[in-house]
């Protein structure tokens, strides 16, 4: 059979078609399985009929045979056999004759449906007779039934593959509904509902929400996610919440004339819920006797306070700041971020303890920006009883975006800090302030200004504390000491800002004021667990003239040249003009083992200059721009 083959293929390369078809023919009839008489080709089988309804081609090769042709001939997987049917086939495609070539490939799926020769040679005949997706069922016939085989490793197998993988694009559909549930997810999570909200032909948006939520079977939708760009009604509102019993997860972002109207009972599995941007929601009055949306969005909060974990507010409700304040009780609650007061209510104070009372579990808490007070009221309470509210809160954020806010939450932030559980669950601190000047100058943190009856020590040990971060809080040296060195010693810190005072351009006397401030750090130098550092305001010789002033400007690089493990550096200051601002990091690159600085310079030769000295020494230069990430991870 071998020689016979052979002959054929030789004859067809030099396109004797006719010759190198009775030599293929002779090899055919020369195969053991025929024994001795000719074989004739089942009627049984339909595969164009079995592909079209969508059943196992690979089935009907195999099994479905009900003639003398079953009986008489069994299955061969003689490569020789297999070979001729295929040249054959081939020649037949050359001479145009598509009708017996696709008989040659039907014969050789009969034969060996195990095998890919059959597969690929009907996909190729039917994609020459225009017959695509016939085509791309028979490959994918061919790949599953090489699956169920174990013989998808062959070259041929590969072929399958790349016959199909041009047709999938067309003819690759499927009814999502119809996949495993986590691949269902998985797609839906990709689908915005403003968009498909728009179908041809236009259908009603309930209809369409309807047919929606029944994909999600019982128990509705899980998370519904209400971006601020998409228009609902409140009828479409209320059908999505009220149809979904085991939703988790509800995110509203700024709907504009909407309401929580429904405020039944029903969700025993809500874990996050984000209402960021309607202050609306959040107001408490009431208008020609109808209740005002405050009211339902506190008795919506009752109702899911039992299963909440995450908790995002747009501002503080009322009722949580009244005399008697009403704030559910959270037993599950891990993060909650509140911000953005209602204008015009600046003296309104909201204490922090009941807050602590009603969410034991809490372990992230973002506050501001722009709250006015944080109660100071409860002091003598914090005092005796500080140690034992959230004792696992480990992260926390405090904004302020005007001087009033900033000067409030500083106050409140020490008093905060120092009876919270010594400090010592909390790893992550942040403190940010808006960018506009300060009244009456950066606030000095823990510096000795502040009343002596707060003293650091005595309230604060911050064993565990891992970050400190303000772009805009200085603390001065001496508070600093107390504030860290628990966390230095038990090699915790790995995250601090250096925040420089400002200097007052009016007297010569402070021009080194941020040389003594680092001076004051001289304890500091060399921390080996800190890898990420933050340097901002400074002002040690911004326009040098001398060479006495550029070794001023040296005191930095030389400073943070002690820290063995520094990676990271964030580092702005307005005091500088731009090429010496970009000397500055070059003498800092010089001496540091950097991996990343952040910082923020427009686009400059200098800072051209500075990218190609980064690239050479492996270090990313990138925009100064602290991460908002809520809630934080530790973990990074």
């Amino acid at each position: 059979m071998a020689d016979l083959i052979e002959s054929g293929r030789n004859f067809y390369a030099t396109k004797k078609y006719k010759r190198a078809l009775v030599l293929f023919t002779k090899a055919i009839r020369s195969c053991p399985c025929v024994r001795g008489v000719e074989r004739d080709r089942c009627t049984c089988k339909d595969f164009k009929m079995v592909a079209a309804q969508g059943g196992s081609i690979f089935r009907e090769a195999m099994y479905t045979c009900r003639c003398d042709v079953g009986r008489t001939f069994s299955k061969c997987e003689n490569v020789y056999h297999i070979q001729a049917l295929d040249f054959r086939a081939a020649t037949f495609e050359a001479l145009g004759k598509f009708d017996h070539a696709m008989k040659d490939a039907e014969c050789i799926l009969e034969l060996a449906p195990r095998l890919p020769d059959g597969y690929l040679r009907v996909g190729k005949i039917a994609q020459l007779k225009k017959h695509d997706e016939y085509a791309w069922k028979m490959y994918k016939a061919g790949i599953e039934a090489l699956k169920e085989g174990s013989v998808d490793s062959s070259p041929k197998s590969q072929q399958l593959y790349d016959a199909q993988k041009p047709l999938n694009r067309r003819f690759f559909r499927q009814d999502p509904i119809s996949l495993p549930a986590e691949l269902v997810t998985h797609i839906f999570s990709f689908l915005h509902l403003s968009e498909t909200l728009f179908v041809d032909p236009p259908l009603s948006r309930m209809d369409i929400l309807k047919k929606m939520l029944s994909w999600a079977g019982d128990g509705g939708a899980r998370k519904i996610v209400i971006p601020d760009t998409l228009t609902l009604t409140e009828a479409e509102l209320t059908l999505l919440l009220n149809a979904s019993p085991s939703l988790e997860h509800l995110e509203i972002r700024k709907p504009r004339g909407l309401s929580l109207s429904s405020i039944e009972n029903i969700w025993k599995r809500l874990r996050h819920v984000n209402i960021s941007g309607c202050l609306d929601w959040f107001a408490q009055t009431e208008e020609d006797n109808t209740v005002h949306t405050g009211r339902l969005l506190q008795t919506f909060l009752q109702n899911a306070a039992s299963s909440l974990e995450h908790l995002i507010l747009a501002t503080i409700p009322p009722q949580w700041r009244n005399s008697v304040p009403q704030i559910p009780l959270f037993p599950k609650l891990k993060t909650l971020k509140m911000g953005y007061r209602i204008h015009g209510d600046l003296g309104a104070s909201f204490s922090m303890f009941p807050l602590a009372v009603a969410s034991p579990r809490l372990e992230q808490l973002c506050i501001g920006p722009d709250v006015p007070s944080l109660g100071p009221e409860y002091g003598p309470i914090w005092r005796e009883k500080g140690q034992d509210m959230w004792p696992h809160l480990k992260v926390l954020v405090l904004h302020a975006s005007s001087p009033e806010g900033e000067h409030a939450i500083t106050v409140s932030t020490l008093q905060f800090l120092r009876c919270l559980n010594r400090g010592n669950s909390l790893q992550y601190v942040r403190f940010e302030f808006s960018a506009h000047e300060l009244l009456g100058g950066l606030p000095n943190l823990f510096g000795n200004d502040l009343d002596h009856k707060f003293d650091v020590s005595q309230y604060a040990e911050f064993r565990n504390l891992r970050s400190l971060r303000s772009e805009r809080m200085w603390i001065s040296p001496d508070g600093a000491q107390p504030l860290l060195s628990n966390a230095i010693n038990n090699e915790q810190l790995t995250s601090f800002d250096i925040v420089f005072p400002e200097r007052d351009p009016r007297s010569v006397t402070t021009l080194d004021s941020s040389a003594r401030h680092l001076k004051g750090y001289d304890w500091f130098r060399g921390t080996p667990s800190i890898h990420t550092l933050g340097c901002y305001g400074f002002s040690f010789s911004p326009h040098p003239k001398n060479d006495d002033d550029r070794l001023q400007n040296l005191l930095l690089p030389q400073f943070l040249a002690t820290f063995p493990n520094l990676r990271t550096l964030h580092i702005d200051s307005s005091n500088y003009g731009q090429d010496a601002f970009v000397e500055v990091i070059l003498s800092i690159m010089k001496v540091t083992r950097l991996k990343t600085i952040y910082m923020r310079l427009p686009e400059s030769e200098a800072l051209e200059k500075l990218r190609k000295t980064a690239r050479f020494k492996g270090i990313q230069i990138l925009w100064n721009d602290y991460s908002r990430q809520w809630p934080v991870s530790l973990e990074s």
